[in-house]
C-alpha cells in the first residue's frame, strides 16, 4: 500500500487549542515539540508519565471522549491503542480537525516531520512515515549545513 502524500505546511500554533490523547513517551515528544511553538495543550489519558506535570499543559487524567475532539485545532491520537486512535482520527475529520496518529502513516491528515532550524531558517523532513530515517536525514542537512544542535532538537 502506497503511503498518502502531505503537503509540507508551516503552521502557527501559538495559542492554538491542541489535543493530545495519551501519556506515554511518544505522546511526550509531540507534547514537547507543541509547546515550542506556542501550543496551548490538554493531555487526556488514563495513565501519566511523570514528566508531563512539569510542563505547561493541562491534564486530565482520566479516559478519553469523543467529545473532547470538539473545537481543537490539532489532535494528537498518541495512545498505543491503533483502534482508538483510529477512532480519533474518525471523529477529528468529521469536523474537519487536523489529526496526527502515532500508530499509522496513513490513517491521519496531519504529520510531524523532523525539523531542522537556523538561525533565519526551519526545514521539514518527512520520510513517508519512517521516523528513523527523517531523523537520520536531519542529522545529515544539519552537517551538510553545518547547524548546530538546539537543546530540545
Amino acid at each position: 500500500m502506497k503511503n498518502r502524500d502531505f503537503f509540507p505546511l508551516f503552521i502557527d500554533l501559538k495559542g492554538r487549542d491542541c489535543l493530545v490523547v495519551g501519556a506515554g513517551n511518544i505522546a511526550l515528544k509531540k507534547v514537547k515539540k507543541l509547546l515550542e511553538y506556542g501550543a496551548k495543550i490538554e493531555v487526556i489519558a488514563p495513565d501519566i508519565l511523570e514528566e508531563f506535570y512539569g510542563l505547561d499543559i493541562t491534564i486530565k487524567k482520566r479516559e478519553f471522549r469523543l467529545d473532547d475532539v470538539n473545537g481543537r485545532f490539532l489532535i494528537v491520537a498518541g495512545t498505543d491503542n491503533h483502534i482508538l486512535n483510529e477512532q480519533i482520527v474518525d471523529e477529528a475529520e468529521k469536523l474537519g480537525i487536523l489529526v496526527n496518529n502515532i500508530t499509522s502513516k496513513e490513517k491521519m491528515n496531519a504529520s510531524f516531520s523532523a525539523i531542522v532550524r537556523g538561525e533565519d531558517f526551519q526545514i521539514a523532513i518527512s520520510a513517508n512515515g519512517n521516523p528513523k530515517r527523517a531523523v537520520e536525514l536531519k542529522r545529515e542537512v544539519e552537517m551538510l549545513l553545518k547547524v548546530k544542535k538546539r537543546r530540545n532538537d
